[in-house]
């Protein structure tokens, strides 16, 4: 675990407490790694995972990327039951390299971008509101409900973040992020555990206000793609954004004047890495690129940033 250091924190703004209190963190030490029991997959879990996947299916199709839509539309990821994390997997390794490791949860900082680094991307066997869910923080109370839970469950990691990682170019740029992640975290810099925390910080906000609730500006052949034509200026990239039902309607509530809840800020590398986020609440800012090429050479041109030294 990193140390939670605050003596650059006078550099953030928008700071905030972080509402993950209760939530089960693992680490290299911890035993991390879980297969994915599919045989033993509940009614009542394919039921949930039916239910979320459903309930967003439509709005997607409408909003959503078209690096998502297309990832989705070649993985085996059903909208009825569970995936199977290995057919997944494999799929994925033959068109990008990277490949899926089911773990037990939430893992820390240094283990997430360790994995990363590795081309492999972590995902959980457990869906919330759920049994296995509820048994998992029985003594401990935090936020589970269909909309929204602060920990990554399977239909976050596999329905949101995986079809991304079909994309050669978004998968290389994912792997990026991770490389810089592990330089920071192992200090290759000799920058000592202060600004070990802060860059790591840093990295972070920018993987929070990009991949996890990034928008781009609607793309000219993206309707192609979709069954319903996109009535907003933005299209949903961010995987936080597009695992939340409640999110993705804030988005095009906001875009078509119906709500003031959240405003859409032009993408600034320097102010988004800068700016701290909240996990329980919907986001009040969305931050939005040109395209996704902009974000990764806007990424590969400035890694210098995540590097600071006081």
């Amino acid at each position: 675990m990193i140390k939670d250091s605050t003596k650059y924190d006078y550099l953030f703004n928008n700071v905030i407490p972080n509402s993950i209190d209760g939530i089960r963190i693992f680490g290299t030490k911890d035993k991390y790694i879980k297969p994915q029991d599919y045989a033993s997959v509940t009614d009542e879990e394919n039921r949930i995972w039916s239910e979320l996947f459903q309930n967003l299916e439509p709005l997607l199709n409408q909003y959503a990327s078209k690096e998502y839509l297309v990832g989705i539309k070649s993985l085996p990821i059903p909208n009825n039951k569970f995936p199977n994390v290995e057919s997944v997997s494999k799929l994925i390794k033959k068109s990008t390299g990277w490949s899926l490791l089911p773990v037990a949860g939430f893992l820390d900082e240094e283990l997430f971008f360790e994995v990363n680094h590795k081309r492999q991307f972590p995902v959980t066997d457990i869906i919330r509101k759920s049994y296995r869910f509820n048994e998992k923080y029985s003594n401990r109370e935090i936020k589970n409900n269909k909309g929204y839970t602060p920990e990554p469950d399977i239909f976050h990691d596999i329905q949101a973040h995986v079809p991304f990682l079909m994309d050669y170019d978004y998968a290389r740029f994912m792997w990026e992020v991770g490389m810089v992640g592990y330089d920071i975290i192992k200090d290759k810099k000799g920058l000592g555990e202060d600004l070990v925390a802060h860059n790591l910080k840093r990295l972070q906000n920018f993987a929070w206000w990009t991949y996890e609730f990034g928008l781009i500006k609607k793309q000219k052949d993206s309707n192609l793609l979709r069954n319903i034509n996109n009535d907003i200026d933005y299209e949903i990239y961010g995987a936080g954004i597009i695992s939340s039902f409640d999110e993705v309607n804030n988005v095009i509530r906001c875009a078509k004047g119906h709500s003031s809840k959240s405003k859409f800020l032009p993408y600034d590398i320097e102010e988004l890495m800068l700016t701290c986020f909240d996990y329980s609440h919907i986001q009040d800012r969305y931050y939005v690129i040109e395209s996704m090429d902009f974000l990764y050479s806007s990424f590969k041109k400035n890694k210098e940033l995540f590097y600071f030294e006081g």
